[in-house]
């Protein structure tokens, strides 16, 4: 009876195997780009409310989000999400306006994109300046760069 179901037994592995690597990856990534930093300070747990931009993409530190940022924000700060599929390792984000420094603007051939520095560990935020145009009167002056 045991020797029939052995061979069976493989193809759980990758069911196993994918969520796994998945999780793991994404732990890494929230890691490598500072997000992980950014949630022991800036976690929101519950609440928002926010009016966001969704699908927008940037940059956190050396990992790129391509279309999956969620950004918005009011007078409580700014809010960052990444999509639900992404969300394990990446909580939402609720930072201060008063933790936000050094706001660059450059433009590339088809968009702009605005930079910030956040927290006390600096991490680079680099995100779609069409996603932060509602937030001016909240953000930094923009220097030049």
């Amino acid at each position: 009876m045991f020797s029939q179901s052995a061979p069976h037994a493989w193809l759980w592995f990758p069911i196993v195997l994918i969520p796994g690597m998945f999780m793991l990856i994404s732990f890494f990534l929230s890691w490598l780009g500072g997000w992980r930093g950014l949630a022991q300070l800036y976690r929101l747990d519950r609440g928002g409310g926010f009016p966001c931009k969704h699908l927008v993409s940037g940059d956190m530190g050396w990992v790129e989000y391509r279309g999956c940022l969620t950004v918005g924000g009011d007078e409580r700060g700014l809010y960052l999400a990444t999509l639900l599929p992404f969300r394990l390792g990446h909580p939402p984000l609720c930072i201060p306006w008063s933790d936000i420094r050094d706001r660059r603007r450059k433009r590339s051939f088809f968009t702009s994109w605005d930079t910030f520095e956040l927290g006390p560990d600096r991490v680079k935020l680099r995100v779609q300046s069409s996603a932060t145009a509602p937030l001016d009167c909240y953000l930094p002056e923009v220097s030049s760069g």
